[in-house]
């Protein structure tokens, strides 16, 4: 097993329950990891991996395609995205929503396990 990660993926994009939130987009800062069944350490063949860039593209992708009142649904759409990738197994999804608060930033950490429901 291989863990593919991203840190600090900044997107913007219109999730909250209140209706500022939905008018004007917000940033929000993902970091995810997916842990795949592989053996791209011994082939070093890309096709037998998954690429930073499809990764990256999942989560923009459904982060700007939706608006979502919660995070938490957020982090499941990106989850169920990822986990649309044949050989990953488990993905973690931390999402943070640092212009919510003047100190302090909040957020969510889902995992799920392939089959699983978080």
């Amino acid at each position: 097993m291989v863990t593919i990660s991203i840190k600090d993926l900044v997107v913007e994009a219109k999730h909250g329950v209140h209706e500022h939130e939905k008018q004007q987009p917000q940033r929000f800062i993902f970091n995810v990891e997916a842990t795949i069944n592989t053996q791209a350490n011994i082939s070093d063949d890309l096709a037998d991996s998954l690429s930073y860039t499809d990764l990256k593209n999942s989560i923009i992708e459904v982060t700007q395609s939706n608006s979502f009142n919660l995070i938490e649904r957020l982090a499941q759409a990106v989850a169920d995205q990822i986990l649309t990738h044949h050989e990953v197994q488990k993905v973690v999804v931390a999402i943070d929503k640092p212009d919510v608060f003047k100190n302090g930033v909040p957020g969510v950490r889902l995992e799920v396990i392939s089959g699983g429901n978080g």
